[in-house]
């Protein structure tokens, strides 16, 4: 396995594992929610995709899109657990997880148009 194959399995893993770990705390800990085993199987498939994803994105060289999906994704935590702390009206479970859910789509889409901005201008301009 050559270096960039071992370091995008790293990282994609890596991330998987600590978007698994937060969503699985949030819901467990932070909302007090016992957790089925459909809901484990949900975030795995929730934590792989993000990793295929962000496995996926390592593949481009600058970076730009992996660089800005990751924001997002953070971004997306920080704004589930807000959602999560301050659920007043019982409704914070589902914004804090369609705020998640939206902030990693924003942050794909906006990387992926950066990236392919910044592509253009390499060939164009360069």
């Amino acid at each position: 396995m050559n270096k960039l194959t071992r370091n995008r399995v790293l990282s994609s893993s890596l991330v998987s594992v600590v978007s698994f770990i937060l969503l699985y705390a949030g819901v467990r800990f932070v909302l007090d929610h016992q957790i089925s085993f459909n809901n484990i199987l949900a975030y795995a498939g929730f934590s792989l995709l993000i990793g295929v994803i962000a496995s996926m994105l390592y593949l481009f060289r600058p970076k730009l899109s992996l660089s800005i999906f990751l924001a997002g994704l953070l971004v997306g935590f920080v704004s589930m657990y807000r959602a999560f702390l301050a659920d007043g009206s019982g409704w914070g479970d589902l914004a804090g997880l369609i705020s998640l859910f939206f902030f990693v789509i924003l942050g794909l889409i906006t990387g992926l148009i950066v990236q392919l901005a910044y592509h253009l201008y390499e060939k164009f301009v360069k």
